[in-house]
């Protein structure tokens, strides 16, 4: 599908084009069906769970409802709750989304097993804050699962990503980025986060396009809790 407008943003999977009043054009870079994505995401928010309305979807292509927001960390110097705020909204999405069942139909995703719906991207560059409240996109990786891998992929991502700058300026960002994480993770019992985590990083790597350093560090990570 061609889109209606220009281009407004783009990631490591994909870009996005105004598409009339109110849509967007996502179109992958890799082209695969996108309808099973379309699937969970109408699954999950008929569930009450903040996702954009999908209106069609095909090979490459999913049109969807426009998300007026900024994302999670561009978010917090604006938030009075700052960096632990964001670690407990976090915690809360992951929360909301375990409660939710999975459906017969969602294919699993690593180990453990589960009977959960896992996003497996569910980090702050994917939780858009919008008028209206928090709202995750990018539900390519979702899969039926257990919810401990779900916070073992956000521990790993948050630990391991590199930002690009100055040193000034990836310091600062290691320091906040740590802080929101320990915040997020005290939110959860982390025992069953850590036995999963060896698998999940192997799974992470492989579906992922990563440095050799945060290859690396996702490695030493899982090795920590072996």
């Amino acid at each position: 599908m061609q889109p209606l407008g220009p281009k407004i943003a783009a990631g490591r999977d994909s870009e996005i084009f105004e598409h009339g009043d109110g849509r967007v054009l996502r179109r992958a870079f890799v082209a695969r069906d996108l309808r099973p994505e379309m699937r969970i995401m109408q699954w999950v928010r008929q569930h009450g769970y903040p996702v954009p309305e999908v209106f069609d979807a095909g090979d490459g292509w999913l049109v969807m409802q426009r998300v007026e927001g900024i994302d999670m960390l561009d978010a917090i110097p604006r938030s009075p709750k700052g960096l632990r705020g964001a670690g407990v909204q976090l915690a809360q999405l992951h929360e909301q989304l375990a409660a939710i069942p999975a459906p017969d139909w969602l294919a699993s995703g690593p180990a453990p097993a589960g009977d959960q719906i896992v996003h497996l991207d569910l980090h702050p560059m994917n939780v858009m804050i919008t008028a209206d409240g928090p709202v995750v996109i990018d539900w390519a990786n979702a899969s039926r699962g257990h919810a401990a891998t779900e916070v073992a992929n956000t521990w790993a991502l948050l630990h391991a990503g590199e930002v690009s700058g100055s040193w000034f300026e990836r310091a600062t960002v290691a320091v906040g980025r740590g802080l929101l994480l320990r915040t997020f993770l005290k939110q959860f019992d982390l025992s069953a986060s850590k036995k999963a985590m060896p698998a999940l990083v192997e799974w992470r790597i492989a579906h992922g396009r990563y440095s050799a350093s945060e290859q690396r560090k996702m490695r030493a990570l899982a090795a920590s809790f072996r």
